[in-house]
């Protein structure tokens, strides 16, 4: 009887690259939710652990064609949890964002009423049961031996797979990105939400399957990723501030000055990220 061939370590089969990635993202997630646990809630602790739930869902997202043992019902409570430590994140970061502006603009109103009990509000939000349940079965897919739970595609098999998901996603940032000052905001946030995905993607890619890919073009296409990221998170952070400040005035008119202003500079902030997403259009993805 034959033996299946040995799997180099830069070239993984199925079962390793997936394992792999779920590992390094729940690392991630459970060094912040100690931090978290241990009382740190400050604004930074939060926006990273958004960031490695983000990492994580993009894994179940994108690669589930390599593990049929992931299960969709896993994304709620993590969803969940995503968007609750969202709504404290926005108190602190998007009002250290939009507050120069304001105060450049002289502004009678600079920032909105945050949220009370940051901390322990942060806290619930990764102690309900689903949420904790669901990290501990990815723990589990992670760290299970090769069987049903994973496809069984070798290394050029993994790798065509991954192409064709960075490919799928690149194509679609691109073709939103043409006219991206056109769509609604809905629309644009979804582009944001698929530039992180293949960022992420190819992170995980060129990390824990750097064979497939040699050579430098995946750093270069990494460092073309940036400047994008960096104009669509500037025009999200400015469009999520300005409902926060729409909201506020309510009950402080003085908040219609901010709403009014930052809607108005969002014309800009579109166009820059359109022009961002054409300056990424020119850089080959490394799959290719």
């Amino acid at each position: 009887m034959s033996t299946p061939a040995k799997q180099h370590p830069d070239r993984p089969d199925a079962a390793g690259f997936v394992r792999a990635a779920l590992a390094a993202a729940l690392a991630q997630v459970q060094s912040h939710l100690a931090v978290l646990e241990g009382g740190g809630s400050d604004a930074e602790t939060i926006h990273q652990l958004r960031v490695a739930l983000r990492r994580l869902r993009t894994v179940l997202r994108e690669c589930t064609g390599l593990a049929p043992g992931m299960r969709a019902e896993w994304d709620d409570p993590l969803a969940q949890a995503f968007a609750q430590l969202g709504t404290l994140r926005d108190a602190d970061t998007l009002a250290d964002v939009v507050r120069p502006l304001l105060q450049a603009a002289h502004a009678p109103l600079c920032e909105w009423q945050a949220p009370q009990a940051v901390q322990a509000d942060a806290a619930a939000a990764v102690r309900e049961p689903p949420f904790l349940h669901a990290l501990a079965e990815i723990q589990a897919l992670a760290q299970a031996e090769p069987s049903a739970r994973f496809a069984h595609l070798s290394a050029a098999g993994t790798r065509k797979y991954l192409a064709r998901r960075l490919a799928r996603l690149h194509r679609q940032v691109l073709r939103d990105g043409r006219h991206f000052d056109r769509l609604p905001l809905a629309q644009q946030h979804r582009v944001r939400k698929r530039l992180k995905r293949l960022r992420y993607l190819a992170d995980f890619a060129r990390e824990f399957a750097p064979g497939m890919w040699p050579g430098k073009k995946g750093r270069r296409f990494a460092e073309a990723l940036v400047p994008a990221q960096d104009a669509l998170g500037l025009h999200n952070d400015m469009a999520v501030a300005a409902e926060h400040f729409h909201a506020e005035a309510a009950r402080d008119p003085r908040a219609w000055f901010a709403a009014g202003y930052l809607q108005a500079r969002l014309a800009t902030s579109a166009r820059s990220s359109r022009r961002a997403l054409r300056a990424l259009a020119r850089v080959p993805g490394f799959w290719l």
